[in-house]
C-alpha cells in the first residue's frame, strides 16, 4: 500500500514541481518537504493541508486511505482535456 510520503512525492513529481517549488507555494521550508517525502518526521495536519492545497489548485487530489485502500492520487481533468 502506498504511504503518505510516497504519494506526496508522486504528486509533486507529476506536477513537475521541485521540492523548493512546492515549499515556496505552500509557505513551508525545503526541509519540511524533504521530511514529508522521506518519512523523516511526523507530519502535522496543518502542514499536510498546505501541501494538499497546492496540489488541489493544480488539479491533483490526495485521496486518504480507507478500509479498502491506502493513499492515492486523483487527477482532475481541466476543460481542455474534455
Amino acid at each position: 500500500m502506498a504511504t503518505k510520503h510516497l504519494i506526496v512525492k508522486a504528486a509533486r513529481t507529476a506536477l513537475g514541481l521541485s521540492r523548493k517549488d512546492l515549499a515556496e507555494l505552500a509557505g513551508l521550508s525545503d526541509r519540511t518537504i524533504y521530511n514529508i517525502e522521506t518519512a523523516q518526521d511526523y507530519v502535522l495536519l496543518d502542514t499536510l493541508m498546505k501541501v494538499r492545497s497546492v496540489f488541489r489548485e493544480r488539479g491533483v487530489e490526495l485521496v486518504e486511505p480507507n478500509e479498502h485502500s491506502g493513499w492515492g492520487l486523483f487527477f482532475v481533468a481541466d476543460d481542455g482535456d474534455r
